[in-house]
């Protein structure tokens, strides 16, 4: 686990914490994940490629219109680690109320806007059958009405994720994901339409917001008073949040840009084939982020403390431990892509999602170890290397999204997708090192080499397996042989004394 990080007064973060917050993180992605395996096929069967690739288009778009967050959220987590770190709580409520009010004045402002141009998306721009145009139309204007709660909520869940309060953020996550599922199923099964969906999607959202709030209040008493709205604090949150910004209007582009394709040159169809496969490959890359999303505002107390070795020495044993646990996910889970999709909604679906399913495994992981890196330039208040990075790989992933999309359809998308994960990765992690001084050949023989290595034998002893073993069960139990194998030589030659004691004694903590 990461290094304990010394004692100076304020909140106190270390290996420990940030242990106990990503096991919190993984349960509580665990729990909606099993829910949403059982609900998706009654969804998927009772809505049908059409309807169910019109919702996820429409998700992709409110997901893009979170681009009117400006950054605050973001912003709002380093800076209340940074007030907590110094012991400086009596400042909260100013900044904690601006970040919520800005948010919620621009989620108004971005339902207006995708309000107004829902004719053009939905008559125009996206390939939607004509008898659902009206039920699109009335999606599309529902989730507008949403979006100043979908923001406002991130200043709130910031301020619980700076105060290491992750098992409040699940408390409040967990039962609004599965409701995600959920919802859905007893709409349909009530004999409702989509719109129905999307409403009752929309008032748990409002519950949840409710919930935050409550919750915040709670751990800060002060939050009750009359909200205050500060407009000089106005200006250092967006200042963090610019590039933020620009990261943010660019990154939904580039991990959305395949499904849009999909629906613009074959058709909304097909995305719904695309979707299940990108569906689960999301869902392993939301696991496989229970650390990274720990690892920012403890980055950010930090740097605050400006104590560079501590995030140095965490940095390079969490793109460790995440190479190894990740790097077996996704080898299982391209190993077994085409009978989980079989098994989960029929040959089907299987028979069109089962490469991209493979593709996007290592995506995931490319993308959860790109995050990783990239809270540590976050934290350290360099925001504008993420976005300029982005900005460089739009063209590129456009266009090759393009090109492999047209000659390969969906196996090439997800191809694309992963390409781009893995340029990402690269640029984000050679902007941490050179942030905290980290030789490359350092991260290299203590960090990612070894791990790296282990997962090269992992996935050739997988794939001889898949080749020689064609009975399920046999390959199966050749795959868990393998899996643990690889378990023990990563404990024995990837991980050092250090590291393996410090992994013990957090196993004995959990207990």
């Amino acid at each position: 686990m990461p290094p304990e990080a010394p004692k100076s007064g304020g909140l106190q973060i270390g290996g420990k914490l940030i242990a106990r917050n990503t096991a919190i993180n993984l349960a509580g992605r665990i729990a909606p994940l099993l829910v949403a395996v059982a609900a998706m096929p009654y969804v998927v069967h009772h809505l049908g490629p059409d309807q169910l690739g019109l919702l996820s288009l429409a998700w992709i778009v409110v997901g893009y219109f979170a681009v009117f967050d400006l950054g605050i959220g973001p912003a709002t987590t380093k800076f209340v680690a940074e007030y907590l770190g110094r012991g400086e709580t009596e400042r909260l409520p100013e900044l904690v109320w601006t970040a919520v009010i800005s948010q919620a004045s621009l989620g108004v402002v971005a339902g207006l806007v995708l309000a107004a141009v829902t004719p053009f998306l939905v008559d125009r721009l996206l390939k939607i059958p004509a008898p659902l145009h009206p039920q699109a139309h009335l999606v599309f204007l529902i989730l507008a009405f949403s979006l100043p709660l979908t923001l406002a909520a991130g200043s709130l869940a910031g301020v619980l994720a700076a105060s290491q309060r992750f098992d409040l953020i699940n408390a409040v996550g967990v039962p609004s994901s599965a409701l995600n599922y959920l919802l859905p199923v007893g709409a349909l099964a009530l004999g409702l339409g989509l719109p129905a969906i999307v409403l009752f999607l929309v008032i748990a959202r409002a519950v949840a917001l409710a919930a935050s709030f409550l919750l915040c209040r709670k751990l800060y008493p002060a939050l009750s008073a009359r909200p205050r709205f500060r407009r000089e604090l106005v200006g250092p949150i967006l200042r963090f949040g610019g590039w933020v910004t620009v990261s943010g209007t660019i990154s939904p582009a580039l991990t959305y840009f395949d499904q849009l394709l999909i629906g613009s040159l074959i058709s909304v169809a097909a995305v719904g084939f695309y979707t299940p496969a990108y569906t689960i490959a999301a869902k392993a890359g939301i696991l496989l982020g229970s650390l990274s999303i720990t690892l920012f505002p403890a980055f950010s107390l930090s740097a605050g403390r400006q104590d560079n070795d501590w995030t140095r020495k965490t940095l390079i044993q969490s793109l460790k431990f995440l190479t190894i646990l990740g790097g077996l996910a996704a080898a299982l889970l391209a190993l077994l892509a085409r009978p989980l999709l079989t098994l989960w909604l029929g040959a089907r679906f299987a028979a069109r999602g089962a490469t991209p399913l493979q593709i996007l495994a290592v995506g995931v992981l490319l993308n959860s170890l790109a995050a990783v890196a990239g809270s540590v330039s976050w934290a350290a208040g360099r925001t504008d290397l993420p976005a300029k990075f982005h900005i460089a790989e739009l063209p590129v992933h456009v266009a090759v999204t393009w090109l492999l999309v047209t000659r390969l359809g969906l196996p090439g998308a997800a191809l694309a997708w992963t390409l781009r994960a893995g340029l990402d990765f690269f640029l984000l992690t050679a902007a941490a090192c050179r942030l905290t001084r980290t030789p490359a050949r350092v991260l290299a023989s203590r960090g990612l080499g070894p791990s790296i290595a282990s997962i090269a034998g992992l996935a050739l002893g997988l794939y001889a397996a898949r080749e020689s073993v064609h009975a399920a069960v046999a390959e199966a139990g050749l795959a868990s042989l393998l899996g643990g194998t690889f378990l023990l030589v990563s404990w024995r030659y990837a991980l050092n004394t250090e590291e393996r004691c410090q992994i013990r004694t957090w196993l004995r903590t959990a207990r």
